[in-house]
């Protein structure tokens, strides 16, 4: 299917796969709509997290961007695994969903709805938010008051922040 937005002009393009009707004009279940323009964009991790994880979590993304969903569960899950081994046990706690959603793919073939599979990355991206990006510009903002202190003191003008 080919759909225009009224607003802005811009096209979509998806794949519609559905059942087979058994009457003439009965309705058709719909089994998957994959969008297929504009791509979806691919889910990035900031740079403040490490690269096996960030390398994990995007190929997750693209997985899911093509609805391979058992495939985003599971490099979804290898995300975790990566960023089980440098939480603190508080948000250890909050992520069973995560593992219970990769094994439940790879494991015993169960495949998740698009948005359960969003939904975990969501979570995935508020973990490395907490644990990595959020130290880092606590830390940077840090840095730069004592720069700013250490300069001062020693008779340098005070530069605006």
């Amino acid at each position: 299917m080919t759909w225009s937005c009224d607003f802005c002009k811009n096209v979509t393009i998806e794949m519609i796969t559905a059942g087979i009707a058994s009457g003439g004009g009965a309705a058709r279940t719909v089994s998957e709509i994959v969008q297929l323009w504009p791509r979806r964009a691919v889910r990035e991790l900031p740079e403040e997290v490490p690269e096996p994880i960030r390398d994990r979590f995007r190929e997750g993304s693209l997985c899911e961007g093509v609805a391979a969903y058992r495939g985003a569960a599971a490099m979804y899950r290898a995300a975790v695994e990566e960023l089980r081994g440098q939480l603190d046990e508080d948000l250890i706690d909050a992520l069973p969903e995560t593992r219970m959603l990769g094994n439940d793919s790879v494991h015993d073939g169960l495949v998740y709805s698009p948005e359960e599979v969003a939904d975990v990355a969501e979570l995935i991206v508020e973990m490395t938010e907490t644990h990595y990006v959020t130290p880092a510009k606590k830390a940077a903002m840090r840095e730069a008051r004592r720069q700013r202190r250490d300069a001062h003191k020693n008779g340098g003008a005070p530069t605006a922040p």
